[in-house]
C-alpha cells in the first residue's frame, strides 16, 4: 500500500513524458538519424555506471527468487531516461520493462526502512510488479495475475495475494488521478460461441503462437550475434542504431518506429498488410537485441493486432475481433503469461471476448515453445 502512490505517480509521469517525446519525434522526423549516437551514449552510460542495473527484468526476477540480489536505486532513473531517449529518436521498443524496473527499484529502500524479512521482501516486490504493470497499461487485474505468473519459480503464497491486489488497484487509481487516460478499443460484432468460431480461434491461436515464437527466436539470435561480434556495448548500440536507421529509410515509412499506437488503432478498423507485423517484429528484435531499453510488450501488442487484422483477408468476422485476439495471444505466447493476458482481454475489450481470448491465448502459449522474452 505504501508503494502505490510512488508507483502510480511514476507511471503517470512516464506515460506523460512518453507521449510528449513521441509528439516531438513525429514532428521532427530527422531525429531518427541521431539514434546511433544516442545508442552509443546509452551503451556507455550503462557500461560505465550501470553495474547491476544492466540486468533489467532478469535482475528483478532473480531478486524475486533469492530475495538477496540487490536492485539498485539507480535502475529506476536510468531505465526511465534511456527509454524516453530511445523513443525520442525512434527506436522500436516498448514501455512495460521500464515500468516494472522503476517499480522494483522503489522496493528496497522501503524494505530497509521497515526492516522487512526476505519473505516480506518477496511480497513487496511482487506487489510492486503488479502495481507497475497495472498502472502503465490501465489493467490492474492483469497486473496482479502477471506478477503472480511471472514469479513461477516461487510457490504461490496466499500472503502475497492481498498486498499485490491492493497495490495494483491503487497504483492504477493514482495513475489515472494524475489525468492519464489509456486507449479504449471497441470490438464490434463478437460472434456467438459455436464450433465454427472455435475452429477459427484454433487456427488463429496457432498463427499467433508461431509469431510469438518467431519474435523470441529472432531476438535471441540478434542478441547472440551482437554480443559475439561487437562485445563493447557502446559500439554494439551504435551499429545497431545505424542498421535500424538504414532499414527504416529503405522502407520509406515511420510506421514501425516508437510504440506504434496509431497503427494499433488502425488495426481495429480495417484490414492491414502482413508487412506491418513482419517489420515491427524485425525492428523490435533488432533494437532490443542490441541493447536499447524499453520493453517488448507494446511492440507485441502491435504485432498481434496487425497480424490479427491481416487474417481478415481469409478469416471471417471483423478486423477488430482478430486484432483484439492477436493483441493478447501474441503477448501470452511471447511472455508465457496466458492467464494475465486473458484478464487483460476482459479489462480492455470487455467480458464478451473472454471465451475466445482464453482459447487463443492458451493455444498461442502452447505453440510458442519453452523460451520466452523473459528467459534468462
Amino acid at each position: 500500500m505504501l508503494l502505490s502512490i510512488p508507483i502510480g505517480s511514476s507511471a503517470a509521469f512516464f506515460l506523460w513524458a512518453l507521449a510528449e517525446v513521441t509528439q516531438i519525434r513525429m514532428g521532427h522526423s530527422y531525429l531518427l538519424f541521431g539514434l546511433p549516437l544516442v545508442g552509443w551514449g546509452m551503451g556507455y552510460l550503462y557500461h560505465r555506471w550501470g553495474k547491476q542495473a544492466n540486468g533489467g527484468n532478469t535482475l528483478v526476477r532473480t531478486s524475486l527468487v533469492d530475495a538477496q540480489t540487490p536492485i539498485p536505486r539507480r535502475m529506476g532513473p536510468m531505465v526511465l531516461g534511456s527509454t524516453l531517449v530511445a523513443h525520442l529518436f525512434g527506436a522500436s521498443v516498448g514501455r512495460e520493462g521500464t515500468a516494472l524496473q522503476m517499480a522494483a527499484a522503489m522496493v528496497r529502500p522501503v524494505v530497509r526502512f521497515l526492516n522487512l524479512s526476505k519473505k516480506q521482501y518477496r511480497v513487496a516486490l511482487t506487489a510492486a510488479i503488479a502495481g507497475g504493470f497495472g498502472a502503465v497499461f490501465g489493467t490492474p487485474w492483469a497486473g496482479l495475475v502477471f506478477a503472480l505468473e511471472w514469479n513461477r519459480k516461487q510457490p504461490f503464497r496466499a500472503l502475497t495475494l492481498l498486498p499485490a491486489c491492493i497495490t495494483a488497484l491503487l497504483s492504477d487509481r493514482v495513475c489515472t488521478a494524475w489525468g492519464i487516460s489509456h486507449g479504449v478499443f471497441h470490438v464490434p460484432q463478437i460472434p456467438e460461441f459455436s464450433l465454427t468460431y472455435i475452429g477459427w480461434l484454433l487456427a488463429a491461436g496457432v498463427l499467433f503462437g508461431l509469431l510469438a515464437r518467431s519474435f523470441i527466436l529472432l531476438q535471441m539470435v540478434v542478441r547472440k550475434i551482437a554480443l559475439t561480434w561487437i562485445p563493447y556495448p557502446p559500439l554494439r548500440l551504435f551499429w545497431g542504431g545505424v542498421l535500424f536507421v538504414v532499414i527504416v529509410n529503405l522502407l520509406h515509412t515511420d510506421r514501425y518506429t516508437g510504440l506504434g499506437l496509431p497503427v494499433i488503432e488502425e488495426a481495429f478498423l480495417k484490414t492491414l498488410s502482413w508487412e506491418d507485423s513482419f517489420w515491427k517484429l524485425a525492428l523490435t528484435a533488432l533494437a532490443l537485441g542490441v541493447g536499447f531499453k524499453g520493453g517488448e510488450v507494446t511492440p507485441l501488442f502491435f504485432m498481434g493486432a496487425t497480424m490479427g487484422s491481416t487474417l481478415t483477408l481469409v478469416f471471417p468476422y471483423s478486423p477488430g475481433l482478430w486484432a483484439a485476439m492477436g493483441w493478447v495471444a501474441v503477448f501470452a505466447g511471447a511472455t508465457h503469461t496466458p492467464l494475465a493476458c486473458i484478464f487483460m482481454a476482459g479489462e480492455l475489450f470487455g467480458p464478451e471476448v473472454l471465451p475466445g481470448a482464453a482459447i487463443a491465448c492458451a493455444l498461442a502459449y502452447s505453440i510458442s515453445g519453452k523460451n520466452s522474452v523473459y528467459s534468462e
